[in-house]
């Protein structure tokens, strides 16, 4: 597995100048008709780069001293762990997994949906105060396979990623598992060491109480199932009990949804207390958090009550879950299943192989109500509670106030699943003619800009995993060529030609965009390096002191009102690949003024949308309803141009 790594390239320091013409290339749909504002920021760039010669070199320089990158050490502290507003929604992702058709014991909602009820389309979450076998036994099943999984990484069995340009980074599976963000003031940190990576446990959350279940024995070997069923039985019988007798603890769960500096400020206080600090370090100690819920989405199968549940816990947000572990499930009532992802160990991808593996080897199992697993006998001897007790007065505040942010978070979120069941990837290829990750951009473009008239700045995610421990780059998707596509498809004297036409070429130039970027030659995190050379680099010690006109120059540059605009990402995407057992997936808008956070899946036969953003008042007019309903209608428009474009008949199949 970890065979090649030395093999691997350093991510590159790109051309200065190549940076900046890509840069001023990039603004120019996004300045749209301000000659003078683009004007101004291609003056700014001239003087900039009579300059910045000298913190590129700052940059080559400081590279010479990074053990794998010159980004990596940036790149954790800016992009992930100085974020100080709540991971709940902002910054931890979410995915739903496809439900069992063998699921018995369901529980059912105690009222049924009228049809004109605002939730019956996209379903409702209920809470039932209770537990299930089946959620019990689902979820030991997906215990096991990450345990599974877990092995091929710690025994290096699992095959080298690859793609057309060679070998990718497999660093980032080893950041997965044992791996926890720690809330400091103003900026996180991250725990992982060998006795995580090596530990025996996993954290079990019910009822926003704690507990450590052992999924080894002394000697290593792996439990079998019924004895994590037995183990969580008597966790759900405990907590139960509990909650009966008024006996639960303080829900600091709720904690590491909110605000970093306000769980900095409790965790601080709580660590300071043997007993607490003893179960912080058990929560960090343990490989993965399973989640048992008492709600269940209605009616059956609708996804987007399902993925509201996965995303903050339907009826009360930010609670029963840690969001601070980078993996962790979480179990409904009705065995639905879902994962929270912390984004800062490693990228999305890395973990949805993990998921897709382990949802498509639980998938084949019999979990029907007449197959059972034999009960250890000592079902009590490998469970630990952990508890938070003497929790003051001040901590029960901030547990309050965390309740009351995270609530007001999902209160201002949009989000749901659309799923394009008319064509997919095979039809994009043989019909469109285009790449069909360009395809899906253009469509989510032209959606954007049909709603809201403007043209949105674009981010994609393009990985760099070809260098060693390469992460992600920005792809700015919205390009001169895509801005003509989009008023070409607006424009009622276009024909279908010269609408498709304008695809190809904006596809085409998408292509390129996106080989750059994944080939570290992209342009925002170059920017980012020359900011903190300025910023955060001591000059070299033959450089020239830098005069005020100079700084000024660069200062000028950093904060040109362009560059803002550029990078504020109305439109924020990532796309991961075909996964059939994962039936949402999603993560907050980046931007919450008119701002969409898509993540898509592009199927052979279909394409699947998870999409967020804040509501139409939250939002000043963002509109995730009608971005679907207008996504849907694009899709719809651009079949027709391309078979009428490359003569293809209506009746030829569209689905082969």
């Amino acid at each position: 597995m970890m065979s090649e790594q030395d093999k691997l390239p350093r991510l590159p320091i790109p051309p200065l100048r190549q940076t900046i013409g890509k840069y001023l290339e990039s603004i120019v749909p996004v300045a749209n008709d301000d000659i003078t504002a683009l004007a101004e920021t291609n003056r700014r760039a001239s003087h900039f780069l009579k300059v910045a010669e000298r913190l590129q070199q700052r940059l080559i320089e400081y590279e010479k001293t990074q053990p794998y990158s010159w980004l990596e050490k940036w790149w954790f502290e800016l992009a992930y762990l100085s974020w100080r507003e709540s991971l709940c929604i902002n910054s931890n992702y979410w995915i739903a997994f496809a439900d069992d058709p063998n699921a018995y014991g369901l529980a059912k909602a105690p009222e049924q949906l009228q049809p004109g009820h605002p939730d019956n389309h996209e379903g409702k979450v209920w809470d039932s105060g209770e537990y299930s076998e089946f959620q019990v036994r689902r979820a030991v099943r997906f215990i096991q396979k990450t345990l599974d999984y877990k092995e091929l990484i710690g025994e290096g069995r699992l095959p080298i990623d690859r793609t057309r340009a060679g070998p990718q980074c497999m660093h980032q599976y080893h950041c997965m598992f044992g791996m926890t963000r720690i809330p400091r003031m103003g900026c996180d940190e991250l725990r992982q060491d060998e006795s995580t990576v090596a530990s025996r446990t996993i954290t079990v959350i019910a009822d926003d109480q704690l507990y450590s279940v052992d999924v080894y024995d002394s000697a290593g070997h792996r439990r079998p199932d019924g004895e994590l069923e037995a183990e969580l039985r008597a966790i759900i019988a405990d907590v139960t009990e509990r909650r009966t007798l008024g006996e639960l603890d303080p829900a600091v769960t709720v904690l590491t949804a909110g605000h970093r500096d306000r769980w900095s400020v409790a965790y601080q206080q709580l660590e300071k207390q043997p007993s607490n600090h003893a179960t912080l370090m058990a929560i960090q100690h343990s490989l993965f958090a399973v989640s048992l819920d008492t709600t269940f989405s209605d009616p059956p199968g609708s996804v987007n009550a399902h993925q509201r549940n996965m995303k903050c816990h339907g009826t009360q947000p930010g609670h029963n879950r840690w969001y601070d572990k980078c993996v962790s499930y979480a179990f409904d009532r009705n065995g639905t299943a879902g994962y929270l992802g912390e984004h800062s160990p490693c990228d999305a991808l890395i973990p949805a192989f993990m998921i897709e593996y382990v949802a498509k080897n639980v998938a084949p199992e019999n979990i029907g109500i007449n197959s059972h697993n034999s009960a250890s006998s000592t079902r009590h001897a490998h469970v630990r509670r952990l508890r938070f007790t003497d929790v003051g007065a001040s901590v029960l505040q901030l547990i309050s106030e965390a309740e009351k942010e995270v609530e007001q978070t999902a209160k201002a979120s949009d989000s749901r699943q659309i799923r394009f069941e008319n064509y997919g990837s095979d039809w994009i290829k043989r019909a469109a003619k285009v790449g069909p990750d360009a395809f899906a951009q253009l469509a989510m473009q032209l959606t954007y800009y049909r709603i809201h008239g403007t043209f949105a700045s674009v981010y994609e995610t393009a990985s760099t995993r070809q260098f060693l421990h390469g992460r992600t780059e920005t792809v700015r998707s919205l390009s001169a060529e895509s801005a003509d596509f989009m008023r070409t498809m607006s424009d009622p004297a276009s024909s279908s030609r010269d609408k498709y036409e304008a695809l190809v070429r904006a596809a085409n130039k998408h292509q390129i965009l996106l080989r750059d970027a994944s080939s570290g030659n992209g342009v925002d995190r170059h920017l980012l390096g020359l900011r903190m050379a300025y910023y955060r680099l001591q000059p070299l010690p033959s450089e020239a002191p830098l005069t005020d006109a100079e700084r000024t120059a660069i200062e000028d540059f950093f904060n040109d009102p362009i560059l803002a605009k550029s990078t504020t990402f109305q439109l924020s995407t990532s796309g991961l690949f075909p996964a059939y057992y994962l039936s949402h997936t999603g993560f907050g808008s980046v931007v919450a003024e008119r701002g969409y956070g898509i993540n898509y899946i592009i199927e052979p036969k279909r394409i699947k949308f998870g999409t967020e953003g804040k509501t139409f008042d939250v939002g000043k007019g963002t509109d995730v309803e009608r971005f679907e309903m207008t996504l849907r209608q694009i899709l719809a428009e651009l079949k027709a141009i391309c078979e009428e474009s490359n003569e293809i008949s209506a009746g030829d199949s569209s689905r082969l």
